[in-house]
């Protein structure tokens, strides 16, 4: 079973996430923000991260660069509001391998988990 990491502060947008995720044969962390998200990337076995772009705390943005720089082979999809554009852009350019402009249907969301997992390269030996 894969494990995602849901990076929101949103309680309410993180249980439904959750919901989502559970509901389709994922196991699931979750962090109010980027600050705890990187302690649970560096304390727990994580195969992908869904990070929001605005959060209080560390904003997604310094998360993306930090998870890139530590833990270059993890794919993070990342998410932002609908007036949002130029963060969702930035976060690609910082590393994330896609993005979600909320609000988004499940299936956009679980089709990106989808592609973002078939495709991880494992850097340590070059595999997928």
């Amino acid at each position: 079973m894969k494990t995602i990491l849901i990076i929101e502060d949103v309680a309410e947008a993180r249980k439904a996430l959750c919901r989502t995720l559970e509901t389709n044969g994922y196991a699931v962390l979750t962090a109010p923000n980027g600050k705890v998200g990187l302690c649970r990337v560096q304390d727990e076995a994580v195969d992908l991260v869904l990070t929001d772009i605005l959060m209080p705390e560390m904003e997604g943005l310094e998360t993306i660069k930090a998870i890139v720089k530590s833990y270059p082979g993890l794919p993070i999809i990342a998410m932002t509001g609908s007036l949002s554009e130029p963060f969702l852009q930035a976060a690609l350019a910082f590393g994330a391998v896609s993005g979600l402009t909320k609000p988004f249907p499940p299936a956009s969301l679980l089709s990106q988990i989808h592609d973002a997992l078939a495709n991880k390269i494992d850097k340590t030996n070059g595999t997928r």
